[in-house]
């Protein structure tokens, strides 16, 4: 009984803006607050050249009910038009972008694509994976008009 399970997901939406735009928009998290459905504050804890560790407060649901829920992620951007994630939470729950988010210019501005890998114990990994995608399928979706607006 108990241990761990893995989902992927991916979300992908075009955006006005060249791709390392986009890409610095998701990278700098307090700027998700209002198109990412949990966000309530995230504050950098730690840097290096090319990463920034936050600490970020959330605030999911369950049903009509909300609870906070406090976590580490690492936000990294190895190489142009990439940004990788490593987001923490307990009790041993991982989000991952390990394929990284891919940032291709388009003659239109940029196509984002990014693939996210949910590790949860099982009894946790439905609802952790659904909500997961439910964030970033929204805060994707409200990308473009929010690049689009400066």
């Amino acid at each position: 009984m108990g241990g761990m399970g893995e989902r992927r997901f991916t979300v992908i939406v075009d955006v006005p803006v060249a791709p390392d735009v986009a890409l610095d928009f998701l990278a700098d998290l307090p700027r998700h607050r209002g198109i990412h459905p949990f966000l309530v504050s995230a504050q950098v804890v730690s840097a290096g050249p090319a990463w920034r560790g936050w600490q970020v407060l959330e605030r999911p649901t369950v049903g009509p009910f909300h609870y906070s829920v406090r976590f580490r992620a690492r936000l990294a951007r190895p190489r142009p038009g990439e940004l990788v994630a490593q987001v923490r939470v307990r009790p041993g729950v991982r989000l991952d972008t390990d394929t990284d988010t891919v940032a291709t210019a388009t003659t239109c501005g940029a196509r984002l694509v990014e693939t996210t890998t949910v590790t949860a114990p099982w009894p946790l990994l439905g609802y952790v994976a659904r909500q997961a995608e439910r964030a970033h399928a929204r805060t994707f979706a409200l990308l473009p008009a929010v690049l689009a607006s400066g």
